[in-house]
């Protein structure tokens, strides 16, 4: 009797060693509730990464799965210094924009956060349609849940507070980012512009204005207390900013976590992480959310916002120029085909 051949589904994740623990506990959780009648490949794109820390995620793998990893080392290098990194920010969140670009051989690819634990097989969200939009996303929840960065994201992207997405989980439309040279037009934006609230988050949206599948809040639910939410959609948990088991008790959703946490290498560690991080730490993540706050009013109400000056209100008149220049940046950004 002849195999059935599997169905593929092509995964990123992007991490440095500080972050190893956290997608440890997302791939346990991601494994475990695949379909045998799927085959998850699995990359995880990093620019260095500890042998031992390589070693304890492999022994994740499964039957139905295969883990490799990928240096962007030599292929970002270039781009390092264009980066607008901030607190917990680090150069490895902004690869999820070079994916179609390094797998010319996917028509979609599933991005996922490493700060998160799935619920059901992602093989489902991975099946999500686009058609000719340009990637499939969720709500930023936080942007409706604090009126600060809902009015940032109007008045200083251009986008409407409900129409505005976490890009911590992204179902990327790869034929289409490279027929839109999307990757082109973000390092040209990032030459141009900075943002300092959101950063990775704010390009992706404002390059994918208007071309966005919405999904379901359950695909992404943020780790706090939502009452309009129906907990029986509850299908991926995402432990972002200040919500997170690993640092805080009594987070919502954190029962998810440590059940994962105990399937991997790093249970111990992450348990001694929450139990000695200090009042001092804690005291500092409560100043860099007041100070987020801050930085979003700011640059909502700064006449020389990014809306002001290049969004719709700021268009610049030269187009073929601009043109011209995305298509040089193309001829600079040069990717290995990824296997």
């Amino acid at each position: 009797m002849k195999k059935q051949k599997k169905n593929v589904i092509p995964i990123c994740f992007a991490t440095d060693d500080n972050y190893i623990p956290l997608l440890a506990v997302a791939l346990a959780s991601l494994l475990d509730n695949g379909s045998e009648e799927n085959y998850y490949k699995i990359y995880i794109l990093t620019t260095s990464l500890k042998q031992e820390n390589i070693d304890r995620i492999l022994k994740l793998k499964t039957s139905n799965s295969s883990i490799k990893f990928v240096s962007l080392a030599k292929e970002l290098d270039k781009l390092t210094d264009l980066f607008h990194l901030r607190d917990y920010y680090s150069k490895e969140t902004y690869y999820r924009i070079f994916i179609p670009n390094l797998f010319p051989q996917y028509k979609k690819v599933l991005y996922l956060d490493c700060d998160i634990v799935v619920l059901k097989d992602v093989a489902e969200l991975y099946n999500t349609s686009l058609h000719r939009d340009y990637v499939a996303a969720v709500q930023e929840e936080v942007m409706l849940t604090y009126d600060v960065f809902g009015n940032y994201v109007e008045k200083n992207d251009g986008i409407n507070r409900n129409e505005y997405f976490n890009a911590g989980i992204l179902l990327i439309n790869c034929q289409k980012f490279r027929e839109k040279f999307m990757a082109e037009k973000f390092v040209d934006l990032l030459n141009r512009y900075t943002f300092r609230v959101v950063q990775d988050e704010d390009y992706l949206n404002v390059l994918c204005k208007g071309h966005v599948k919405w999904l379901p809040l359950g695909w992404n639910k943020t780790s706090y207390q939502n009452d309009s939410f129906d907990e029986n959609e509850l299908k991926l948990v995402h432990y972002k900013i200040i919500w997170r088991p690993w640092k805080y008790k009594n987070v919502k959703y954190e029962e998810y976590f440590w059940k994962y946490a105990q399937k991997t290498d790093f249970y111990e560690h992450l348990l001694n992480m929450r139990d000695t991080y200090s009042e001092e730490s804690k005291q500092r993540d409560n100043e860099v959310m007041i100070n987020l706050q801050k930085m979003a009013e700011e640059d909502a109400n700064d006449p020389n916002n990014y809306f002001n000056t290049h969004g719709e209100r700021g268009k610049g008149k030269n187009i073929l120029n601009r043109l011209k220049k995305i298509i040089h940046i193309k001829t600079l950004l040069s990717f290995r085909r990824i296997k």
